[in-house]
């Protein structure tokens, strides 16, 4: 399916932000990225390869900044639109050279930014609407609107497009709505025939797109998909970009976080993150620093540097997250990135414990045999953490959560983020036997647990 993505108007309001003379709004960097890549990049994310950019205000500089859309991995055509000025439905209208007849497409505002889960579910939903047979066997073209029926925080009610609805049926629309139940979040379906509705109405509307769409109103063609728990932002002024910033920083925090990451690690490399961002840096070089600084800390524990040594090791649990923040945040995920920092991730595991062990015998511990077996058990276990949840993806399917299947253990320091957090304590309190001693128990426990709960979670489905 092909998106069109409206990039015409001149966001005069975001102007006054920026500067007089400052380029499209849509070009303005959110966290090192154009607004309209970030509309284009989850669009991408959510399955659509061609898109259909429509320009007019300032147009060239779009047109420059996307090329033919191949640095983006995507298509990209542009349609120019010379009513600019007149509205959106003008914007809409120009596009129709680059769509089929009979073809389906999205319309997305190129100052909307949004998850792209809410554009895949989105898809998945007009699939299964239009091939019901009530649908398509009256050859019923509807047209779809992505409503926010719970008001998402930071939404402006004065800017936003209105919605009321009646069941699915979409009744009402537009910013001057006194009863309401929904706003619009600018994601829409339609089916080719919109276009036949705009030319009949465009001239005897304001030119804006929710005055052009009141005859498929009026004849109930026009549906709410309703979502929840998926993030969307206007971004009309310097508040709305503060709040998108807001959002897309927070829908970062993953819920496979282990306790230390929730409550410490995130608010530390959020803040990282946020800042890298506006750099070339690439999530495969933050991995590499990471692995840098456990290297540098277990040679610093041999040299009996404990104090530096302790907060490199959690310096480096911080980054240890930047690397996937950025990589989301930027749309630069990859198999081999994944693969990459889980490889390093367990060497440095190693060379951490390793490190520990070598400074206790270096420094002639009581009891060398308890560091040796101390050291071994700790080493041994330490792996497993990512062994087991990633077996149980490959046999499942599903993601591996803790809090939903550890129970009280998940709230226990012993994923990677808490085994660290463990070595910085051992290390500011010197206390480094029993880091190791702990580093053991708690390693090996977390394993037999696990072996336990998936024993039963496994001998449950295999019953069924």
């Amino acid at each position: 399916m092909k998106a069109v993505v409206m990039a015409a108007g001149e966001g005069s309001r975001m102007r006054s932000a920026l500067g007089a003379s400052s380029a499209s709004k849509l070009l303005y960097p959110l966290l090192g990225l154009p607004i309209i890549e970030r509309v284009i990049l989850a669009a991408k994310r959510a399955g659509i390869k061609e898109f259909i950019v429509v320009t007019g205000y300032r147009g060239e500089e779009i047109e420059r900044q996307l090329g033919e859309g191949r640095k983006l991995g995507v298509k990209i055509q542009y349609a120019f639109n010379q009513h600019w000025p007149q509205g959106n439905a003008y914007s809409l209208l120009s596009a129709r050279p680059f769509i089929n007849p009979g073809e389906r497409f999205f319309l997305l505002m190129g100052d909307h930014i949004f998850e792209p889960s809410l554009l895949s579910s989105f898809a998945e939903h007009v699939a299964a609407r239009t091939a019901e047979p009530s649908i398509r066997h009256n050859n019923k073209c509807l047209h779809f609107l992505a409503v926010d029926s719970a008001f998402c925080q930071g939404l402006d009610l004065d800017e936003a497009t209105k919605v009321f609805f009646v069941g699915k049926r979409i009744t009402s629309l537009g910013k001057g709505l006194q009863q309401f139940n929904g706003v619009d979040a600018g994601v829409f379906n339609f089916d080719y025939s919109i276009f036949f509705s705009l030319e009949k109405m465009i001239q005897k509307s304001d030119g804006s797109l929710s005055s052009a769409l009141q005859i498929v109103i009026e004849k109930g063609k026009f549906e709410a998909f309703f979502f929840k728990g998926y993030f969307w932002q206007d971004i009309d002024n310097h508040s709305d970009l503060q709040q998108a910033r807001h959002k897309l920083l927070t829908n970062l925090v993953s819920e496979k976080d282990g306790v230390v990451s929730r409550y410490l690690n995130r608010r530390l490399s959020l803040a990282i993150t946020s800042r890298l961002s506006h750099f070339g840096v690439t999530p495969n070089t933050i991995s590499l620093a990471s692995f840098s600084f456990c290297l540098l800390s277990a040679f610093l524990f041999v040299r009996g540097q404990n104090l530096a040594a302790a907060l490199l090791a959690q310096l480096a649990s911080v980054i240890d997250g930047v690397d996937g923040e950025i990589a989301r945040l930027k749309f630069q995920e990859s198999a081999f990135g994944s693969f990459f920092d889980s490889i390093l991730d367990r060497y440095a595991d190693a060379i951490l414990i390793g490190g520990i062990s070598a400074a206790l015998l270096i420094k002639g511990a009581a009891s060398p045999s308890a560091v040796l077996l101390a050291g071994f058990l700790a080493l041994t276990a330490s792996p497993f953490s990512m062994l087991v949840k990633e077996k149980f993806v490959n046999l499942t399917g599903r993601e591996y959560n803790s809090f939903e299947l550890e129970g009280y253990l998940s709230y226990f320091p012993v994923n990677r983020d808490g085994r660290l957090a463990i070595i910085m304590l051992g290390g500011l309190f010197n206390q480094l036997l029993g880091t190791l001693i702990l580093l053991a128990i708690l390693s090996n426990l977390q394993v037999v647990y696990r072996f336990v709960i998936l024993r039963k979670y496994f001998l449950d489905v295999d019953h069924y």
